[in-house]
């Protein structure tokens, strides 16, 4: 008899490469969690933890947002682009102050609320990686639910599922007949590093969500410039080494140039497995 094959459990080896990946670094009172996780100039995003009345704060010290604006991109100078950044950190128990990203944590939901601040962090660089000071920014929550809204989907947004070690949020959750779900995650701006925190998403919730089907929007539309002679839209290439990792653990993986097609309509339909 053949030797049963074991089947790799890429949750604990994806733990595993982050543990070894995170630095923690001591600046007087305060600790620096140095993470592999990139900002915008490609270095390791940075959570600041500094005890608190028995619990910690946990804060970006404002540097995605001095990224963002280092880019060109002033997105505190309106009450539009202040609500773009609360709904790019909505359900991932983060405030906005003082210019910085922030949350409260207790000794025992440290992990959880680490793992949160970085959520935020990299859906707020998601969003703004695309803005050129000639162009605006692209909110593709906003689009996307914009979308659904005018074809009447029915959908809860911003919903928090509790994973094998943490919770994660979940853009979208479209429910679909004998009481099948179908969980949404949109990616703004396709890379091999937002495919791997997607999959790790996905992963950790196939013991909390075994039935559920598992969708990636992806934005591969980059508006026009006004400055340029460009059409209406064009396009970014998405790299196959990011299709590959996403496909990998996706059911279904939608492309935004696509919404017009009648295969598009799938990520609200009964059929839309692939």
């Amino acid at each position: 008899m053949a030797p049963v094959s074991r089947q790799p459990d890429l949750a604990s080896d994806y733990l595993l490469w982050l543990r070894d990946k995170l630095e923690t670094v001591q600046r007087d009172d305060v600790s620096v969690l140095v993470t592999p996780f990139l900002d915008p100039f490609h270095d390791g995003i940075q959570i600041y933890i500094e005890p608190q009345n028995g619990n910690y704060l946990l804060h970006d010290n404002g540097d995605t947002i001095d990224h963002l604006q280092c880019l060109g991109g002033n997105i505190e100078d309106s009450d539009r682009r202040t609500k773009l950044i609360e709904r790019a950190i909505a359900g991932c128990a983060v405030r906005f102050a003082s210019g910085r990203l922030e949350s409260v944590a207790s000794a025992m939901n440290f992990p959880q609320r680490v793992h949160f601040l970085l959520t935020a962090v990299l859906r707020l660089n998601d969003l703004w990686m695309s803005y050129l000071p000639s162009r605006p920014p692209v909110d593709f929550f906003h689009l996307v639910s914009e979308f659904l809204d005018q074809r009447e989907v029915l959908y809860t947004p911003n919903v928090t599922i509790p994973g094998r070690t943490v919770d994660h949020p979940v853009d979208f959750v479209i429910p679909l007949p004998q009481k099948v779900e179908r969980l949404v995650k949109l990616i703004g701006r396709p890379s091999t590093q937002m495919a791997k925190v997607v999959s790790f998403t996905w992963m950790e919730l196939k013991d909390s969500r075994p039935a559920a089907q598992r969708a990636v929007v992806l934005n591969d539309v980059q508006s026009a410039d006004p400055l340029v002679n460009e059409p209406e839209e064009s396009f970014r290439q998405v790299s196959g080494q990011t299709v590959a990792i996403l496909q990998g653990y996706s059911d279904v993986i939608y492309r935004w140039s696509q919404r017009q097609t009648d295969g598009f309509s799938r990520l609200w339909s009964a059929n839309g497995r692939l």
